[in-house]
């Protein structure tokens, strides 16, 4: 009876190990999923604001309004102020 009741600790404590590494792992999987999205995100307002600046120096540069089209964002200056566009949605916008 002993032994049955040891093989028993012993499946109990496999499983339980076994459990705790299984939510270690999708932690983990789903953690680094959102660390993806989050730098696609980021990447996506650098270039805004990139693409931002470059319409702003240009029109202070030639004093006109000014479009700039790169992939698939687009960036609209004028005296008013500024937007940038990705496929068509606006995603960054100053006003004066």
């Amino acid at each position: 009876m002993k032994q049955g009741k040891d093989k028993a600790f012993i499946l109990a404590d496999s499983l339980i190990a076994l459990t705790i590494i299984s939510l270690s792992i999708t932690f983990t999987l789903v953690s680094h999923e959102c660390l993806i999205q989050q730098s696609k995100r980021q990447q996506v307002n650098l270039v805004a604001s990139r693409m931002a600046k470059e319409a702003t120096d240009e029109l202070v540069a030639t004093n006109r309004p000014v479009f700039i089209k790169q992939n698939e964002f687009s960036a609209v200056a004028s005296r008013k102020g500024v937007n940038v566009y990705r496929y068509r949605q606006p995603i960054f916008e100053v006003r004066r």
